[in-house]
Order: C-alpha cells, then sequence, then structure tokens
C-alpha cells in the first residue's frame, strides 16, 4: 500500500539522520590521567609480579580455602554481582525506549433498528468489527548517542564495583587469617612468658625469704609476672575478633563453623603465612587499568559526559512519526463502513520555547558536573599512584624489620643456649638462665610482629595494585 510504503520510508530516513546525529551533543573531551612516574621510587627491583589469585604465594591451603569460600558465598560480592545485573537491565531499558511502540487494536460495532422505518440499503440488524495496529515513534535525532554511552557506561561502572568488592575481599580476609595466626602465635610465645616471669618470681621471692635478695627485688618479680600475664586478653580478643571477622566475610555467622574448618583455625602450631614480594606488582602506567576505582571513576566521567549530551539534546527540535492501518470488516449484515482498509501516517516536529531557559540552565549544570567527574578522575589516578607508593615503602621497610628481628631472635636463641650450658655447668644461676629464656621470647614475640606486617605490607601492596581474581566470565554474562 502506498501509504504504508511512505511510512516506511520516512521511518528509515529518519532512522539513519538519527544515528548520523546522536553523537552531536556529547563533548569532546575525555578522562585524561595525570602525568605518572615511569618507575617506583621504593619498589624492589625484579620481574613483575601477577595480580591474580596472589594469595596462593602464602602456600598455605587454609587460606586458599577461606579466600575461595569468601570470594563464592560471600555477600559483598553477592550483592555486587547482582547490582551488575540491575545495570544490564537498566540499560537495556534505557537504549529500547528510543525503539518504535506499535500497538495492536480490535473493536466491534452492533446495530439493529427496533422501531420506524429502516433506511433504504441499510440492514436491520447489522454489526461490524475493526482491527489494525497503530505505530508511534520519537526519533532520537540528538538523544540517542548520548543515552547509549551512559548505559554502556553504567554497566561498566557496575563491573568495576564487583572487581572492586572481589579485590577487597580477598584483601581482607587474607588480612584476617594472618591475624588470627599472628595472635595465636604471640598468645603461645606470651604463654611461655608467664611461665617463665611466675617462676623466676618464684625464685627471687625464695631469695629474699632466705635474705638474699631485697623484697624490693622480690615484689619487682612479682609485677613483671602479672604484667606479662596481663599482655594474654588482649591477644585473645584478638584472635576471637579474627575468627568472627573471617565467618562474616564468608557469609556465615559467628559460632556457626563446621567442624573441619573449627579445627584448621585453632590450629596452635601453625606459622604466620609470608608471602615474598621481589618486585612491584606492575609499572605506574598500569594502575589505570589494574585498579577498581579508577576504572569506575573513568565510567563515571562517560555518565556525566552522556547526562550533559542529554540535556543538550533536550535544547533541540524533537521529531515524533505516528502511523496506524485499520481495517473493517461486516460480521452481520452490510453496515457503512465495512471492507475498507485506512493507513495514515503524520510526522510531528516540535520545539521547546517558553521552558528553553531552564532546560540551558539544566546543561549548564550538566556541564559542571562533568568538568567535576574529570577533576575527580584525575584525582582518583594521583590517589592510587601514592597508596601504591605507600604500600611499596612499607613493604621494603617490613622487609628489612622482618630481617633485623629474625636476626635478634637467633642471637637470643645463642644467648639462651649458652646460659642453659652454664647453668648446667654450675657456673650461672637459675634467675640468669630465665632471664636469658625471656629475652629468647620476647625475640620472638618481636619476630611474630615483624611478620605479621610484613605479610600486612604485602597484602596491602596487592590491594593498592588492584589485585584479586579474575571475574568469571559466567557471572559478566548474566
Amino acid at each position: 500500500m502506498p501509504a504504508v510504503r511512505s511510512f516506511v520510508r520516512a521511518a528509515l530516513t529518519a532512522g539513519a539522520l538519527a544515528s548520523g546525529a546522536g553523537c552531536v551533543t556529547m563533548p569532546s573531551e575525555r578522562a585524561e590521567a595525570p602525568p605518572l612516574p615511569s618507575a617506583w621510587r621504593d619498589a624492589p627491583q625484579g620481574a613483575e609480579q601477577p595480580v591474580t589469585d596472589w594469595w596462593r604465594g602464602f602456600n598455605d591451603p587454609a587460606l586458599n580455602q577461606l579466600v575461595l569460600e569468601a570470594l563464592s558465598e560471600g555477600p559483598n560480592v553477592q550483592l555486587a554481582v547482582s547490582r551488575v545485573r540491575e545495570a544490564r537491565a537498566l540499560s537495556y531499558a534505557t537504549v529500547t525506549q528510543f525503539l518504535p511502540q506499535l500497538t495492536a487494536t480490535g473493536a466491534g460495532q452492533y446495530q439493529r433498528f427496533v422501531e420506524g422505518p429502516v433506511p433504504a440499503g441499510v440492514d436491520r440488524e447489522s454489526m461490524s468489527g475493526s482491527y489494525g495496529a497503530q505505530a508511534s515513534w520519537e526519533l532520537p535525532l540528538f538523544a540517542i548517542g548520548a543515552t547509549t554511552v551512559g548505559a554502556r557506561a553504567n554497566t561498566q561502572s557496575a563491573l568495576a564495583d564487583l572487581r572492586g568488592a572481589r579485590v577487597t575481599l580477598a584483601a581482607d580476609v587474607a588480612q584476617a587469617y594472618v591475624d588470627l595466626r599472628a595472635a595465636q602465635a604471640s598468645r603461645a610465645a606470651l604463654q611461655r612468658s608467664v611461665e617463665t616471669s611466675d617462676e623466676l618470681a618464684r625464685i627471687v621471692a625464695t631469695s629474699a625469704g632466705a635474705g638474699f635478695a631485697s623484697e624490693a627485688d622480690a615484689a619487682d618479680a612479682r609485677r613483671l609476672a602479672q604484667s606479662t600475664r596481663a599482655r594474654l586478653p588482649g591477644l585473645i580478643i584478638e584472635e576471637r575478633r579474627a575468627e568472627n571477622v573471617l565467618a562474616v566475610l564468608r557469609g556465615r555467622a559467628p559460632g556457626m563453623e563446621d567442624e573441619q574448618t573449627q579445627r584448621v583455625l585453632a590450629a596452635q602450631n601453625a606459622p604466620v603465612p609470608h608471602l615474598e614480594l621481589t618486585s612491584a606488582p606492575a609499572a605506574p602506567a598500569d594502575l589505570l587499568r589494574l585498579r577498581p576505582d579508577v576504572a569506575r571513576a573513568e565510567a563515571q566521567t562517560l555518565i556525566a559526559a552522556a547526562q550533559l549530551g542529554a540535556a543538550r539534546a533536550d535544547l533541540l527540535p524533537r521529531l515524533n512519526l505516528t502511523g496506524a492501518i485499520n481495517v473493517t470488516d461486516a460480521l452481520i449484515g452490510n453496515p457503512s463502513g465495512a471492507g475498507i482498509t485506512i493507513a495514515t501516517g503524520a510526522p510531528l516536529i516540535s520545539m521547546p520555547l517558553f521552558d528553553w531557559g531552564q532546560r540551558f540552565a539544566v546543561s549548564r549544570q550538566r556541564d559542571a558536573q562533568f568538568d567535576q567527574s574529570l577533576i575527580r578522575y584525575r584525582q582518583t589516578v594521583t590517589q592510587a599512584v601514592a597508596e601504591a607508593s605507600n604500600a611499596l615503602v612499607s613493604l621494603d621497610q617490613g622487609r628489612l624489620r622482618l630481617n633485623s628481628a629474625r636476626a635478634a631472635e637467633s642471637a637470643a636463641e645463642v644467648t639462651a643456649r649458652g646460659s642453659r650450658a652454664a647453668f648446667e655447668a654450675g657456673i650461672q644461676s637459675l634467675a640468669d638462665r630465665l632471664r636469658s629464656e625471656q629475652q629468647l621470647i620476647d625475640a620472638s614475640l618481636t619476630r611474630i610482629t615483624a611478620e605479621q606486617q610484613s605479610a600486612s605490607a604485602a597484602i596491602a601492596t596487592y590491594r593498592a595494585f588492584g589485585g584479586g581474581p579474575a571475574v568469571a566470565p559466567e557471572v559478566t554474562r548474566r
């Protein structure tokens, strides 16, 4: 039918115009990072370390299992996955609003002459039915490009949040596990220190009773023993806190661990995990692709640009196309108008007039918000570089601190062995021997703290570099 063909040709022509004019309103500026250093100042020199599944470098099966459970069952990741699905659905709904709308119609009419003469050529009883379709399309001449960019950027932002949740979750689980093992090791060493202090206090008290030591020395020995014992509750609190954190991060209520996990976590002889980093995980420029917050900031600039483009499009004319096809058939008798098919089409152009000033003010507001998003992007990049730099400094200094602590413990072990030999030979008192044992325990506590700080620095480094698991393809496609 000529009318239908004309309407289709008009729609196709308008669609071509929309695709050509879609990005006219988008700003030309894009997110650009500030100048970055070519290399890290405080990074160890060596080959770059992989940032995916970095926690496996601790070589601790229990930690690997805890991270796996957290990534699959942790509520933070589940929420982020759901937000990705929500963003994709919203993006699809946003884009499809520019598609033509087609409505099917149907109607019927019944007529019967009850009294009076029937006009010539008209049946006393008749019934007609009509059916057809109505189409309407507001052509997105200037808004389609901005809307499409904004919809995609919204999904990109949600994906960046998902990656950020996984990065944070892996680091938090590893940190809580390191804290747990450090608290357990410190508590065991401190318990030995309490036993040594009690024994030393008993010896000094006996010597004071025999007149070989003063009451002040005996009181000071008791003070040392009680002060050492007073440190135990803090370590027990830290141990329970770490256990509870591990449970919550994995979506479990504290105290509801299965028996096997309880046995693994309660192992008192487990060492503090150690991860050796011989170089920075990546160069400064690579942070732009590794850090989830940088990716999210970039997506936010695209969203702000799309909002600005949509605001500019509201200042421009709009084109609407409407059309309909209606067919009328006789069902009973021969009603008037039966057997007729009518096709109509009408274009409509509209342009804002009286509210143009308000729309222009909104456009200026969106322009300022877009500039703010560009500034926030550069600020996010510089903050990411600062965090990575700080983490590398802590990593390097933590390595030196750990080496010194281990050397001090080795020296204390040599002193303790010599003291034991001198005591067995009868040339040293028991009190002197116990003091050397106390020095060894103190050195062990210092070494444990240094191991904890070194592991924490490695975790913070991978967190700063956006290290984490790769997002599963089946998650991103949902």
